[in-house]
């Protein structure tokens, strides 16, 4: 997705990024192999987990001030289905253009 947004929008300047939960690095290795997007280790000074309130698969939507505007998980949400993927995207774009 991150590919497709920058190619149709480049001057919204939408970023995906991964975050990892506090605690659970050592599934770190297998989690980024073959992935393209950049990830992060969630640490206890910053704990975005816990200030997110994040559940499991989540995708937090941020406006452009670092602000939690939006929540999109994907567990409930099969991104393989054009309708869910199209829905997220939907919300990014929203967001962005704000």
């Amino acid at each position: 997705m991150q590919t497709e947004l920058d190619g149709e929008y480049p001057d919204l300047g939408i970023a995906l990024l991964g975050v990892n939960e506090r605690g659970h690095e050592s599934g770190v290795p297998e989690m980024v192999a073959g992935r393209v997007i950049p990830f992060l280790q969630d640490v206890r000074k910053v704990d975005a987990w816990g200030q997110w309130e994040v559940t499991y698969r989540d995708v937090i939507i941020l406006d452009r001030d670092g602000v939690p505007v939006g929540v999109f998980n994907l567990t409930e949400h099969d991104l393989s289905r054009m309708g869910e993927y199209e829905a997220l995207k939907g919300m990014l774009l929203d967001v962005a253009r704000m």
